[in-house]
């Protein structure tokens, strides 16, 4: 009977000593929460402060109508939106985007795309027949500042944070050729609403 007892004791001490390390123990994550997101908040503090005195690398490239051009020189004065592709398929998602973005912008001179083609990687002997494609599937008036990139594609896939040849690539600048805003991926309201964002803050600047 008295080992019975003490049995019931050690047992009642164990679910006591269980319950109160279950309160410290939800104690403890309640002070972790507020400073996890201290520290979160400072993270991104830091990211955008970053994001905001980069410079855009410079890009010695040539436009679809065979003029040389030179970024972040040519876009200085306007707000501008880089739109790379790094394949077919990322070309295409990136026309999305810069489709998306005249929607909003398309009227108000300050702001200007810049389709990037990144052809590096593209063998020379069918870089003509890829460019004749892009031409006739470009209006006349955009060719202009349709970019063609064969150099340099390592660095600016570094830039960019490249993750897949499948995704568009976006980097919007200020009127000063700063880098304000950078993202990537497949269009969709919810990815675009921070761009359209960043992009009506540096009008009213």
């Amino acid at each position: 009977m008295r080992k019975r007892i003490l049995f019931q004791e050690r047992g009642s001490h164990c679910l006591r000593s269980g319950a109160v390390e279950k309160q410290l123990r939800r104690k403890r994550i309640k002070q972790m929460v507020p400073r996890f997101f201290q520290i979160t908040l400072l993270a991104l503090s830091t990211l955008a402060a970053r994001a905001a005195c980069e410079t855009l690398p410079r890009m010695e490239s040539e436009t679809l109508t065979g003029k040389s051009i030179v970024l972040p020189d040519a876009a200085r004065g306007k707000i501008a939106l880089l739109a790379i592709g790094c394949s077919k398929k990322s070309g295409d998602r990136a026309s999305e985007w810069g489709k998306r973005f005249k929607q909003d912008f398309g009227k108000d001179s300050n702001y200007v795309v810049y389709p990037v083609a990144e052809l590096e990687a593209a063998p020379r002997f069918v870089r003509g027949m890829i460019k004749g494609g892009m031409r006739r599937g470009t209006p006349l008036d955009e060719q202009d500042r349709f970019v063609l990139h064969f150099q340099g594609e390592a660095d600016w896939k570094k830039f960019v944070g490249f993750a897949t040849a499948d995704e568009a690539y976006l980097v919007l600048l200020n009127a000063n050729g700063e880098v304000k805003w950078r993202g990537h991926g497949v269009l969709s309201e919810e990815g675009y609403a921070p761009l359209r964002e960043a992009a009506k803050q540096l009008a009213a600047r």
